[in-house]
């Protein structure tokens, strides 16, 4: 799975460009050596182009090592050794990743997300690239060269312009109800009140971290576009249906959650709802809670027509996201660390009766 034929100079440098970075900066890559290690030479030399200290590129661990799982005492001095790294680095970069033989250890994560919580200039540019190739049911599917090419034109998109459309939307947000509705017959209401919204605007300066409020504003993705809050859970009533998803090695169709106060307090399905509860009894309290609504602004992630691949997790204009589970680090209070994602290309979104959303379609509000 290699992404040849694409500019990974123009990719390196847009990286580079989003991070500002300043003179004595420490950046530290990660990266897969079987996929996308193209972009590793050009990347590593604009970096030190500005003035920064280029730290190297670590490999993602190999799945296969962690198979039978390692001694505790060869895992903790693992995951030691990768946080005392950590105190020495300003920026994490997260370079694309086969998930199926690489990753990320969950002792590494959590070392990661106290980094990011220690605040300062700590952050950290997310480039999943193949990963973010989803069904709705926000599982991963085939990635092709076409989306390759798809991703790598959105990243070349009006940023700025991107920016102020997502802060027109966020003061309609602020501004009532908002309902949340689609052809499969889906029906949310919920409210934002004072909940911080989490831009996805391709900034990953050192001055946007200043404005930081929860831990995701340190997590910069690129393609840009999706603009996230946590909904204030008490808020959030109504029907969540899903019309198809994978869960627990099964395909469950016709979804319907009913939700009060941000809580499922009923299930149904046209087809293995066994799975679906089974889901549900697996991820805990928190798998049975509402946790965040998103929102696409990239024009230039449009799925194919004919296609039901979402592209980079259904970030382009007007695709709805919405999720189950932990929200900790939008800001919520659901706690657990159970996150489930699902995807509606053709909702419709309405502030107190003033749309935002027709039929997947983003209408802008004005200035």
């Amino acid at each position: 799975m290699q992404a040849q034929d694409l500019n990974h100079e123009a990719m390196a440098r847009r990286i580079v460009d989003a991070l500002q970075l300043q003179p004595s900066e420490r950046v530290l890559l990660r990266h897969d050596p079987g996929y996308f290690s193209e972009i590793i030479v050009p990347l590593r030399r604009l970096v030190r182009e500005k003035g920064a200290i280029d730290l190297g590129a670590l490999e993602y661990v190999e799945i296969a090592a962690l198979e039978p799982s390692p001694t505790p005492e060869s895992s903790t001095a693992a995951s030691e050794a990768f946080a005392k790294l950590l105190e020495s680095v300003d920026v994490y970069i997260w370079l694309p990743v086969r998930t199926e033989v690489r990753t990320t250890p969950p002792a590494e994560a959590q070392s990661l997300a106290r980094w990011l919580d220690e605040g300062g200039t700590h952050r950290q540019v997310h480039f999943h690239w193949s990963q973010g190739s989803v069904l709705a049911d926000g599982l991963a599917t085939t990635h092709s060269k076409a989306l390759d090419k798809l991703y790598e034109s959105a990243l070349d998109v009006d940023y700025q312009a991107m920016a102020a459309a997502q802060d027109r939307v966020i003061v309609l947000l602020r501004s009532g109800t908002v309902r949340v509705r689609t052809p499969a017959g889906a029906d949310l209401r919920f409210r934002i009140g004072t909940r911080p919204f989490n831009k996805q605007e391709g900034d990953a300066s050192p001055e946007r971290m200043k404005e930081a409020r929860i831990r995701i504003d340190r997590e910069i993705e690129l393609p840009a576009g999706v603009l996230r809050v946590a909904p204030l859970e008490e808020t959030v009533r109504g029907r969540l249906v899903i019309p198809m998803a994978r869960l627990q090695g099964k395909v469950a169709r016709n979804i319907q959650f009913a939700i009060e106060e941000g809580r499922i307090t009923h299930v149904a399905a046209s087809e293995n709802v066994a799975a679906v509860e089974a889901e549900l009894q697996a991820g805990g309290d928190a798998a049975r809670r509402f946790r965040e609504f998103g929102l696409g602004f990239n024009h230039k992630l449009e799925a194919t027509e004919g296609s039901d691949v979402l592209p980079y997790f259904g970030y382009g204009a007007g695709v709805v996201r919405m999720s189950l589970g932990d929200n900790e680090e939008l800001g919520g209070a659901v706690r657990g660390g159970y996150r489930r994602w699902f995807f509606f290309p053709d909702a419709t979104v309405e502030v107190d009766g003033e749309t935002l959303v027709r039929d997947g379609k983003l209408l802008i509000p004005g200035p």
